[in-house]
């Protein structure tokens, strides 16, 4: 299954490359007089890579974030939180842990 990337992340990975890009194109123009086509490819790639995620970025859609006061809590239609009620007279409360003695 693959892992969706969220907006922040193509976010992290354009700038990442963008930066890894300008390095690149920095090597590339000091070493101009003695040029290089893997280290010119290497510049072009780079250059891609970080448009490709740029433009990622920009296409994928806002996180929306969920207001935890919008809706109800999920334990909404049980009103027993929790199970502290002491046992009864004459036997154990089955579902309390202090009763179970494991």
């Amino acid at each position: 299954m693959k892992k969706k990337i969220t907006r922040k992340g193509y976010r992290v990975l354009a700038v990442v490359w963008t930066l890894a890009a300008a390095s690149m194109a920095v090597a590339f123009v000091r070493r101009l007089a003695q040029f290089s086509l893997p280290l010119l490819a290497l510049t072009a790639l780079s250059i891609l890579a970080a448009n490709n995620f740029w433009q990622s970025y920009r296409r994928t859609p806002e996180e929306t974030v969920r207001d935890p006061f919008a809706s109800p809590p999920k334990f909404a239609d049980n009103p027993v939180l929790f199970d502290d009620d002491p046992p009864r007279a004459g036997h154990l409360n089955k579902d309390s842990e202090e009763n179970t003695h494991e």
